[in-house]
């Protein structure tokens, strides 16, 4: 009778093979939701800004989580590059996030990605980085806010027109169900897009010839600044930009004194 009864599981194992498995894939589904759980747990740390520890404890759930899925590993090194100190890192690391794909903060590695750009006084590869976004995620709540963010980096380049647009387009956006927090930035930037508002700019030089001023805007331009002559007083006078504000300007300003030239902001025409 014994015999019968260590034969009688082994039986009904092979009379339904699918149980084992099943039982296992059970198991795996799991630990996997409890590895999730544990990560969210952390991200939720960062999100209430405490973030003791949280750095250590996220390599530990990548060098430790068996088997984790794509998309989970993807929100592992999102976060820990939110953690990050030093920016060159960070945008080494996001950029390097934003390649490899396959996780749903796509979209916000691509946005962050495009600020830290934008930070590190690079525009144009910032509005890349939007543009991007848009082109891989045009749905998300980040698409929004990246015509905000593209606004930005023409701002900075003095180009407020296009600045203008970019802010416009994430007015639209919102109406469209959008990113609302990314349309009312949008909008409070947008007060200086007003017809016959105030306007600033960057005066490089003035010259009493146009040759010479004509000259010296050639020389902007190669260097990769907007720049324009106006004839004003007598003079020919070089500027660069255009802006709303003229905080808005300092930026511009302090790019073109690092590149060597002397500079003032100075008021525009409308």
């Amino acid at each position: 009778m014994s015999r019968v009864r260590r034969v009688w599981p082994l039986a009904l194992l092979a009379a339904c093979p699918g149980w084992g498995l099943a039982a296992q894939s059970a198991a795996q589904s799991a630990a996997q939701s409890a590895e999730i759980e544990a990560l969210a747990r952390l991200e939720a740390r960062i999100e209430s800004g405490a973030t003791e520890g949280v750095a250590g404890a996220i390599e530990r759930w990548l060098s430790t989580t068996p088997d984790p899925s794509r998309e989970a590993v993807g929100r592992a090194r999102y976060s820990r590059v939110r953690l990050m100190s030093d920016a060159d890192s960070a945008r080494a690391e996001l950029l390097a996030l934003a390649l490899d794909g396959g996780s749903s903060h796509g979209a916000r590695v691509w946005l962050r990605l495009g600020q830290l750009e934008l930070a590190a006084g690079d525009p144009a590869r910032a509005a890349a980085a939007f543009e991007r976004l848009r082109a891989d995620y045009p749905r998300s709540a980040a698409a929004t806010a990246s015509w905000y963010w593209t606004g930005r980096t023409f701002e900075d380049r003095g180009l407020l027109d296009r600045a203008c647009e970019g802010w416009t387009r994430a007015i639209r956006a919102a109406q469209d169900g959008g990113d609302a927090a990314s349309a009312r930035l949008a909008a409070a930037a947008a007060a200086g897009c007003a017809p016959g508002a105030a306007r600033f700019t960057v005066q490089v030089a003035a010259f009493s010839t146009p040759e010479a001023a004509a000259e010296m805007r050639s020389q902007l331009e190669a260097d990769g600044f907007p720049a324009h002559v106006v004839e004003e007083g007598g003079l020919h006078r070089v500027r660069v930009g255009r802006f709303a504000t003229p905080e808005a300007a300092r930026g511009l300003e302090r790019s073109l004194r690092l590149a060597g030239f002397s500079v003032a902001v100075s008021a525009a025409e409308p």
